[in-house]
């Protein structure tokens, strides 16, 4: 296979590649090479679909790698996936390489990860991918402890440095960017696979437990009596949304007609069934970026999945094309909820600022459609973004409060590397440079609502910020009321828990601590990463970021 992925990005004039500067080539040599995989996981959630297709390919091809999933479950059990005892644990496995996909806001927290793996395991290479190698690529491979970087999609990409480090294929590691012994960093071009045939589905064994995910957790918004399994029907999104990862990566691919990739729509819908039947699937959630990316897919998926899968499915949409006619194809499918992005109630704000053009007024239509359908909806919606002011905020409320939706959701803006509101962010000054807290989802649990960039009084001071932001919990906890049937046909109402957290300096921790009235903590030289609330290791909810498109490969 290795022709596929030097076809994908192979630079014909860049300079011979010093192999006898590696520290890592041909270090796996004359043996079965073990891979762990690994992601952050701050509310449970235990599916990595980016991982998935990575094994899967691996499985299909390179059968002499083991491949081995070792999440870091922080909220399941805080000291058991400490940065130090979860390096214990790798070090048990004895890999011959780690590969962590990481989204851009969990990089400061995995950093005390990366730091003990390597004290502890200086012969064990270290490979990030994800959003955050991708779109801060400099600020990755800076790390002292980091020795690859994937920075584009990442089954080639793999495939290569696995080869590599058996010394079956020479460097540079294609689709990778290397650390070398003295520091030089040889950099490849990004892998963009435009062609997904080319590459088998998913492999969903890697996260089952017994073979079964009665036990495990995959959803955030599904049903919690039957298995809910996230699926992905294709790759990209065709907007350009100012606050999304998606526009980077959009705006830098090569053959934009190949950037919106979906299954054949029979290959789709027989893998559900091969789903179905073995994990004894109840319901299905789209995970794809816009699942109405095609709507010529969407027709035909639609008519095939009504006849051959016979179970109830979400989607993620936009509310330009839900219009009545589509909701009732969608409800016919089985559709049981459609999430959709509002983000700001203001529409010259949601305009200029967002990159969004839809009118209030089409909010409200598509969100009446779905409605009358018997569709479920599910609204998107961020606070606390550049130059937003306080009436902004007041207006999305209300926005939300009209349309009535059977789960609204709010989180705070998360300034995303590369993207152009991250940009505008920096040009205003904006950013805090220095302090890493970032209060993630809507911090719900504590109650404590905090910026994630500086104060701007004249817009929004932070006290107005959390005034609202109560006001939209209040609104959350007295409206929201997502339903299920139950095994007897039963509806029964979602019972879906914010598993929000904050990082903190030590500092901030202390001080915090003092106030609560607790001891201070011993003082640790790494940033400590706190839940707002500790959850029991029971089945919790997904990772919704990893649903609005802050992860890849």
């Amino acid at each position: 296979m290795n022709s596929i992925a030097d076809l994908i990005a192979v630079s014909s004039e860049r300079p011979v590649y010093p192999q006898v500067k590696s520290k890592w080539y041909g270090k796996a040599a004359g043996k079965k090479l073990r891979l762990v995989f690994s992601f952050y996981s701050p509310d449970g959630n235990e599916v990595a679909m980016p991982l998935a297709s990575m094994s899967a390919y691996l499985k299909r091809d390179f059968p002499w790698v083991e491949v081995i999933l070792k999440p870091i479950l922080i909220v399941r059990d805080a000291e058991l996936y400490n940065p130090e005892n979860y390096a214990r644990s790798i070090a048990e496995l004895q890999p011959d390489l780690i590969a962590f996909s990481v989204m851009s806001p969990h990089w400061y927290p995995m950093e005390p990860y990366f730091a003990i793996i390597k004290s502890m395991l200086p012969e064990l290479p270290i490979c990030i991918g994800g959003y955050q190698a991708m779109l801060s690529q400099e600020q990755t491979i800076e790390n002292p402890n980091v020795d690859f970087i994937c920075v584009g999609d990442g089954e080639y990409a793999i495939g290569n440095l696995v080869q590599f480090l058996r010394g079956s294929k020479d460097g540079p590691v294609d689709g990778m960017w290397e650390k070398l012994n003295d520091g030089e960093v040889i950099r490849t071009e990004p892998h963009q696979i435009g062609d997904l045939a080319a590459l088998p589905f998913p492999d969903y064994d890697i996260f089952a437990k017994d073979n079964s995910f009665k036990d495990v957790n995959t959803s955030i918004f599904g049903p919690k009596e039957k298995v809910v399994l996230p699926v992905m029907t294709g790759r990209g999104c065709p907007y350009r949304c100012t606050y999304c990862c998606n526009t980077p990566l959009l705006d830098g691919w090569k053959v934009k007609k190949e950037f919106l990739r979906k299954y054949d729509p029979d290959d789709m819908v027989n893998e559900l069934i091969r789903l179905r039947d073995k994990y004894n699937v109840g319901y299905f959630e789209f995970w794809d970026e816009l699942f109405l990316s095609n709507l010529k897919f969407v027709r035909a998926f639609f008519e095939i999945y009504k006849e051959k899968i016979h179970l109830p499915f979400s989607i993620n949409s936009r509310v330009e094309v839900m219009n009545e006619k589509f909701c009732e194809s969608a409800k016919e499918a089985g559709c049981h909820t459609i999430w959709f992005g509002i983000e700001s109630g203001d529409e010259k704000y949601r305009s200029t600022m967002l990159g969004r053009k839809m009118t209030n007024q089409q909010v409200i239509d598509a969100a009446d459609n779905c409605k009358k359908a018997g569709i479920n909806r599910l609204t998107f919606n961020i606070v606390g973004m550049p130059l937003e002011t306080a009436e902004n905020m007041r207006q999305t409320l209300e926005l939300n409060r009209r349309i009535a939706p059977e789960f609204f959701f709010f989180f705070p803006y998360i300034p995303l590397r590369g993207t152009p509101l991250y940009e505008k962010a920096k040009e205003e000054g904006l950013l805090l440079t220095t302090k890493k807290n970032l209060h993630y989802l809507s911090a719900a649990n504590d109650k404590q609502f905090t910026l994630n960039m500086k104060e701007r009084p004249d817009l929004l001071t932070a006290e107005e910020y959390d005034e609202i932001c109560k006001e939209m919990l209040a609104f959350q906890e007295s409206n929201n009321r997502l339903s299920f049937a139950d095994e007897a046909g039963n509806e029964v109402i979602a019972k879906v828990e914010d598993k929000s957290f904050s990082l903190v300096d030590d500092a901030e921790k202390a001080a915090l601590d003092h106030r609560a009235g607790a001891v201070p903590a011993v003082e640790s030289p790494v940033k400590v990463f706190e839940p707002a609330v500790m959850a029991p290791a029971e089945k919790q909810g997904g990772l919704i970021a990893s649903i609005r498109n802050l992860f890849s490969n």
